[in-house]
């Protein structure tokens, strides 16, 4: 009987070495296992990061500049030579094509950066202090939310003037609202749970608790949101280039690049001066919004850590 017993125990000691042995994984690790397993979020991050590379070392994948005009190769059709072919100024299309994705990936960062930066502020002291100071900052984005942001926009152009940093401000101060509501909302879910309360008895200042304590929980959806926000920042940007109040030329961008679809003519019979920069445009912002999904689902805590 003892040498049964002895047996048994010697036979559960792997077992229990296996499980001690059992690669645990961080919050981040699953997360990006998560986010793997999401093919499309995936895929739409490789092409996304190859966009961006293209983009910002411009000089290393074209040969033109995006600014040179050639009387002598005006309106050419796509071919070895220029592989988009050029505009009615002789300018590469492909060069303006890939320099004017470098503008319209800054614009669209650094106008969600302003707008989740505001949205995140007004968004945690309306939810956290609650009563009369939640009432007010509502209401002013209620009433930023009531106006066609289109319409705000060439408005705002037209007073302020065109030009990057321009562009950046306009968008970027008027795409808040969306982001304050989220981080409202996730304020006022979290602000009476159990970790906050023992801040506020231990006499924790108000700033803290919303700024270190109260604000990691609130990353996982905010950052899915920036992913938005960055989208819809590209698509403002071409929008305002394409009716003429965003940024002037000569400065390529997709959407000053597809301003020249205004002409019936280029739009009907030389489609190469500006469906490039529309499937740019497209392109761009599909992946962005596949990878804020993926997001999305990876950093949702209620998911199944499977």
């Amino acid at each position: 009987m003892t040498e049964h017993i002895e047996s048994m125990t010697n036979n559960s000691v792997p077992v229990v070495n296996l499980e001690a042995n059992a690669r645990i994984e961080t919050p981040t690790q699953i997360a990006w296992r998560r986010f793997r397993r999401h093919r499309l979020a995936f895929i739409s991050l490789i092409v996304l990061v190859i966009i961006t590379v293209m983009a910002i070392g411009a000089p290393l994948f074209t040969q033109y500049n995006p600014d040179e005009m050639s009387l002598r190769d005006r309106a050419l059709a796509p071919s070895s030579t220029h592989w988009l072919g050029t505009d009615n100024l002789g300018r590469d299309m492909w060069s303006r094509t890939v320099y004017g994705g470098r503008v319209s990936l800054e614009v669209g960062l650094a106008a969600a950066g302003i707008s989740t930066v505001i949205g995140v502020i007004l968004g945690a002291i309306s939810g956290y202090y609650g009563r009369w100071v939640d009432m007010v900052i509502m209401r002013i984005t209620d009433v930023v939310m009531t106006f066609p942001p289109i319409i705000i926009m060439l408005t705002v152009a037209a007073i302020a003037g065109t030009g990057l940093l321009n562009v950046i401000l306009i968008i970027g101060g008027l795409r808040w609202p969306a982001t304050t509501r989220l981080v409202r909302g996730q304020y006022l879910s979290l602000k009476n749970q159990e970790f906050v309360l023992a801040a506020r008895t231990m006499g924790l200042p108000d700033w803290i608790i919303i700024t270190r304590h109260i604000l990691p929980s609130v990353m996982a959806p905010l950052m899915a949101n920036v992913t938005f926000a960055v989208s819809a920042a590209i698509l403002a940007e071409a929008g305002l280039s394409f009716l003429g109040m965003g940024i002037p030329l000569p400065t390529p961008t997709w959407g000053n690049i597809m301003e020249n679809a205004r002409s019936l003519t280029i739009l009907q019979d030389k489609p190469w001066m500006w469906m490039p920069a529309a499937a740019a445009t497209l392109l761009t912002v599909l992946c962005i919004n596949f990878v804020g999904d993926g997001l999305r689902d990876a950093l949702d805590p209620q998911q199944q850590m499977s």
